[in-house]
């Protein structure tokens, strides 16, 4: 019995042993684990601090890209006015190129024949009309007669008494008809294609008139330009007439000197 004690006691011991061994070991397991997760929270604790950042830049790389959007409409925009303005100014100095070599052009000869294809030239490649005709006053201020046409039966407007008609209203009166302006049953029954019929004055006086009748299918209606293409001809081919008739029954004796 004696013998058995020792083995007892070795193998209590032996089994203290490995129950502490095993002991430390969970404990050392246990504290790795601990500091893992300890480690895995400081992770997770910047990884969210890094999608709070990002989230953060993302908003704002958002909010920058909606003001250039809004910058780089604002631009276009301001471009396309600028574009709009520059085509504008560019009509418009078209417009006072043609408007100085109208003019130009009418006081550049004393050639009667001249005057009227230079007029017959603005109507048709300027206001944009084939059908027209140009009217003189008679010597007795009554009538108008026809001195130049284009694109119409000349016929019925080879003498126009005053009064008679939207043209001779107009040369009686002096003011303009424009078919934009005043539709007027008397010219849809009588002169149903006259669009503009303009007094040709000197000074206070009506020299004759001209009748623009139909515009060409391209052009739907008057524009700015031709307005003042109107009030050029109503004074400077009524001097241009003028000058060319007095040169004509002066026997076409003028000298010009230089």
């Amino acid at each position: 019995m004696s013998d058995d004690k020792p083995v007892q006691k070795n193998y209590v011991y032996r089994v203290l042993d490995d129950t502490t061994s095993y002991v430390q070991e969970l404990l050392g397991e246990n504290e790795a684990l601990r500091q893992l997760l300890g480690s895995m929270k400081d992770e997770k604790s910047q990884a969210e601090q890094q999608l709070l950042l990002t989230a953060d830049e993302l908003k704002r790389a958002r909010e920058e890209k909606s003001r250039l959007e809004q910058r780089l409409a604002q631009i276009e925009g301001e471009n396309r006015q600028f574009s709009g303005r520059y085509v504008e100014v560019e009509q418009q100095n078209a417009n006072l190129a043609n408007l100085y070599v109208a003019s130009f052009r009418l006081h550049s000869t004393l050639d009667r024949e001249e005057v009227l294809t230079i007029i017959q030239e603005i109507i048709i490649n300027l206001i944009g009309s084939e059908e027209l005709a140009i009217f003189e006053a008679d010597a007795a201020g009554a009538a108008l007669r026809l001195i130049g046409s284009f694109g119409i039966s000349e016929a019925p407007y080879r003498h126009v008494p005053f009064e008679q008609g939207i043209i001779g209203r107009v040369a009686a009166t002096g003011t303009p008809y424009l078919a934009d302006h005043e539709p007027d049953e008397e010219v849809r029954q009588t002169e149903p294609s006259l669009t503009v019929c303009l007094p040709l004055r000197l000074g206070e006086a009506t020299t004759g008139a001209i009748a623009i009748f139909r515009l060409l299918p391209q052009k739907p209606g008057l524009e700015p330009l031709d307005y003042e293409l109107f009030d050029l001809l109503g004074t400077h081919a009524a001097a241009a007439l003028y000058c060319t008739g007095l040169h004509r029954r002066l026997g076409g004796g003028l000298e010009v000197t230089r």
